[in-house]
């Protein structure tokens, strides 16, 4: 094992042309959606780590606290801020699997999306695809969208993505691919558009969405519908608080009205009598959270 920058690599003996997942916390996700994508990938496969990162060399802890919980014996652990690789061998397959998954850092960017892609360059990958989560104008009763893109127009061609032309900021998630794609990596995106009166910790029918997408082009079974039992109690719950208020109920419909009407990703602005999100939804977030019934 070598270590740059804080990156600890181990290499990973016969790996074939993987196919590369990357989800980080942070801007480029909400909630939890494209990291709990990413781990459930890992969870299922069994996958071997490789890579991890010391957390002192690209936090500021008082922004990126953290954490306590109590183990087994009831003593108090700290858990630090992560980023991992994982190896995932699929032997019924023609790729093996790259699943990288993360916090995005504060410091050091251009370092930290250096090293990464040097990590995952090394082994010739097939594809890279990251994950994303933004907050869209859709209800939770419609199935959740989920838009490819690639800047690269035959991979566009191939798989039948969007070309991707955005301008403006970026997070880690960007950083790395501008890095991957200086090494000459394929690369494409998956966003997942999250109805963004449900900023919650988990989503299962986005994360659910998101696996089902990146299956459809890479043609591995992601086991998706394992989460389908999770996705369905959570629509049920959002669909419990809903009814609780009317005000809510309407929102809902409104959307449902409008659901398809355009590509764009997070809440509509302007032109609306309805009372803001933020101020009609917070009720189903401390519903969904446990903090029970909307008042």
């Amino acid at each position: 094992m070598g270590e740059v920058d804080g990156f600890n690599v181990r290499n990973v003996e016969g790996l074939r042309s993987p196919y590369v997942v990357i989800a980080f916390e942070g801007w480029s996700d909400t909630g939890t959606v494209t990291v709990d994508a990413a781990r459930h990938l890992v969870e299922v496969y069994g996958g071997e780590p490789f890579l991890s990162v010391d957390p002192e060399e690209y936090y500021v802890f008082t922004e990126t606290r953290p954490t306590v919980r109590l183990d087994e014996a009831g003593l108090r652990v700290i858990e630090w801020p992560k980023n991992e690789a994982f190896a995932v061998r699929l032997p019924h397959a023609e790729h093996d699997l790259i699943v990288v998954i993360g916090i995005e850092p504060n410091l050091r960017w251009r370092t930290f999306g250096e090293r990464m892609a040097d990590a995952i360059a090394a082994y010739g990958p097939a594809l890279v695809c990251t994950f994303v989560a933004r907050p869209a104008a859709t209800p939770h009763t419609r199935p959740i969208p989920v838009s490819g893109s690639s800047a690269d127009p035959r991979l566009c061609q191939r798989f039948g993505l969007g070309r991707s032309l955005y301008q403006g900021p970026t997070g880690i998630v960007g950083v790395i691919h501008d890095a991957l794609r200086r090494r000459g990596a394929p690369l494409i995106s998956l966003a997942a558009g999250v109805p963004h009166y449900l900023n919650v910790p988990e989503n299962p029918p986005a994360t659910m969405a998101l696996l089902e997408a990146f299956a459809e082009i890479t043609g591995l079974d992601t086991k998706a519908s394992l989460l389908r039992d999770a996705a369905d109690r959570f629509i049920a719950r959002v669909d419990e608080a809903s009814r609780e208020d009317d005000q809510i109920a309407g929102y809902v419909r409104s959307l449902e009205e409008h659901f398809g009407d355009d590509e764009e990703v997070g809440p509509k602005e302007g032109g609306s009598d309805l009372p803001s999100a933020d101020d009609i939804l917070r009720d189903v977030e401390d519903f969904l959270r446990g903090g029970g019934e909307p008042s």
